[in-house]
């Protein structure tokens, strides 16, 4: 299993970070009364929201990781959650967003990944 890189930062920046627990009822309207509600699934998929300051070389490597070794985003890599220090399986849902800072000696990217079971 590949492993999130070790030239990257192991966290992501507190601030721009997101945790979204998985969905696992489902909910269905009635015409009369409350709505009925029944557990869809036993695991989900959580969602993160995480923001990294990068040098230009950390966002080369970040870029390189995302397209070649995790093919797009279609492969999945091992990382530990930064709240829990859990080990977790996660896959980067989009590309990831880069926007300079700092005069263009910095990069801030952004990345939307999902916890998988």
């Amino acid at each position: 299993m590949t492993t999130w890189p070790a030239e990257l930062p192991p966290r992501p920046l507190v601030d721009g970070f997101a945790e979204t627990p998985a969905e696992l009822a489902v909910r269905s309207p009635m015409e009369v009364g409350p709505a009925k509600v029944r557990r869809r699934a036993t695991a989900g998929v959580t969602k993160l929201e995480c923001r990294f300051r990068l040098t230009p070389t950390q966002r080369a490597s970040l870029l390189a990781f995302w397209q070649t070794t995790l093919k797009g985003g279609v492969l999945r890599f091992d990382w530990t959650h930064p709240v829990t220090d859990a080990p977790i399986s996660c896959r980067i849902i989009a590309p990831p967003a880069f926007t300079p800072i700092a005069g263009g000696v910095a990069w801030q990217a952004a990345l939307s990944l999902e916890v998988l079971p």
